[in-house]
């Protein structure tokens, strides 16, 4: 698939003006920031030399604060939504319960990672691995990995 001219730098302009994007700010195509459920409270805020690649959806009904220097990599689900079962109600009316997340400076998260609603730091430097299912907070310094994601590698603190 091909991108028009100038359809990439527009981009990255409208998404750094409607969401407070920092300088640098990189989208490529079929990027979705999105509120379901007719959430209207949430906000997102993105620092300077953020990248976000292809295929990424960003929930941000609970809020979302990108540090500088992020790099989220292809087919990336963030979530900041959860739905709560409740006994006697149907699934259309369960209660929704939303929390906010914040992404430190110097995060990578690597291709096809999910972020789950119950995440609220994703620490400084950390390294997300590709595939991960992260269902806690992540640490700073860190390499983490798997379903659901743990610690592999430390790194010195900078």
């Amino acid at each position: 698939m091909f991108d028009l001219p100038g359809l990439y730098s527009l981009r990255c302009l409208v998404y750094g003006k409607l969401f407070r994007g920092g300088r640098n700010l990189s989208v490529l195509k079929r990027v979705e920031f999105t509120r379901p459920h007719m959430l209207v409270n949430g906000t997102i805020r993105m620092g300077d030399d953020v990248g976000i690649h292809r295929d990424v959806e960003i929930d941000y009904s609970g809020s979302v604060e990108i540090g500088n220097e992020v790099w989220i990599s292809q087919n990336v689900l963030i979530e900041t939504h959860d739905h709560i079962p409740t006994p006697g109600k149907i699934k259309k009316d369960w209660p929704i319960e939303t929390s906010s997340l914040t992404i430190e400076d110097g995060v990578w998260i690597g291709a096809g990672v999910i972020v789950l609603s119950k995440v609220r730091t994703i620490g400084r430097n950390s390294i997300l691995a590709a595939g991960c299912i992260v269902t806690k907070d992540v640490e700073p310094n860190v390499i983490v990995g798997g379903n659901p994601a743990r610690v592999i590698r430390n790194f010195p603190a900078q």
